[in-house]
């Protein structure tokens, strides 16, 4: 079975964290990928046992030491001996990895920077540079860089932004003014938390949503409440007071991958290897379309007005495909 692409991301953070921090406290995992102590316990095994080309198994790569609170890994020695790549393999890398945008924060990122030195040293200005300009690369920010450029800036001054917005619960696209708190790093996505002038309440944006941004003049002052660890965590969105509660239910079949993605709190075990989700959502489109992603494995059990939305959805398709097919 396929991993959770959250999971996925998760334990690619996992390792070279792990690598980079002799010593780390599990509490310190659980802070710095946004879960909690208990599941940095159970992911690192899981995350251990995933690495190896077969017939290698994991402790042919990785040693792995717990010591009370504090977990330390090491690589076996080979690993200690540089790689051999030939040239197009090293200026492959080189634009890959140029293309990526900045992973501000991320335990790979001064890896990242270090490997990228080392392949300009190796290949030379003279040739990159001819490199780049017969693939049309160009050593630029793309269009993520640039946002996350300007949202940085503006929590460095403290200055409010102009965003463009994606909702994709509502799938509507909004101008909103934003006093930036904080970039959250949230299992390989990148969020922006901050006071949002449509809501008028702290709210979380994820970055690659973001249409454009535009720094303004305004400066404010950051609440001192304010508390950045609370949105590190497993479940990241916050409910406002608006939000409604709507419980979900799936089959067999799709429920053993809503309990990989889904906290523990919020499930409730049904029969014959049925499982419900309890959520709160400001939309009751976006919880009906991650229903009906199951089929006839999802249904929406209640409120009531949940499941007129999802009876709606479903007769727009039915028109649909009256109209279009014969």
């Amino acid at each position: 079975m396929a991993l959770p692409l959250a999971k996925l991301r998760l334990y690619l953070s996992l390792i070279p964290l792990l690598r980079s921090r002799p010593g780390i406290t599990f509490k310190e995992i659980a802070d710095h990928l946004g879960i909690s102590a208990q599941a940095a316990t159970r992911e690192i095994p899981e995350a251990l046992m995933l690495c190896g080309v077969p017939p290698y198994m994991p402790h042919d790569y990785i040693a792995c030491f717990t010591e009370e609170d504090r977990v330390t890994l090491r690589c076996a020695d080979h690993f200690k001996r540089p790689a051999r790549i030939t040239l197009g393999e090293a200026a492959a890398l080189l634009l890959a990895l140029r293309a990526l945008p900045p992973a501000r924060g991320a335990p790979a990122a001064k890896a990242t920077a270090g490997l990228i030195r080392k392949l300009e040293r190796a290949l030379g200005t003279r040739q990159v540079k001819q490199l780049a300009r017969r693939i049309g690369a160009r050593r630029r920010p793309g269009a993520l860089g640039q946002r996350m450029k300007v949202l940085q800036q503006a929590l460095d001054q403290q200055r409010e932004v102009e965003i463009e917005y994606y909702t994709q619960r509502r799938r509507t696209l909004s101008e909103r003014r934003v006093r930036p708190y904080a970039l959250i790093d949230h299992l390989g996505q990148f969020y922006l938390v901050g006071r949002d002038s449509v809501r008028a309440r702290e709210l979380s944006f994820r970055v690659d949503r973001i249409r454009s941004v535009e720094l303004t003049d305004k400066t404010f002052e950051k609440p001192r409440s304010f508390n950045a660890q609370r949105y590190r965590r497993s479940d990241f969105y916050r409910p406002g007071p608006a939000d409604h509660a709507v419980r979900v239910r799936f089959g067999a079949v799709a429920a053993r991958y809503v309990r990989e993605m889904s906290p523990a709190a919020e499930l409730k075990e049904r029969a014959h290897g049925a499982v419900e989700r309890n959520v709160r959502t400001d939309s009751f489109r976006w919880v009906v379309d991650w229903a009906l992603q199951h089929g006839d494995e999802g249904e929406i059990v209640g409120p009531a007005a949940g499941r007129g939305e999802a009876a709606a959805v479903l007769d727009e398709w039915l028109a649909f495909y009256a109209t279009h097919t014969k």
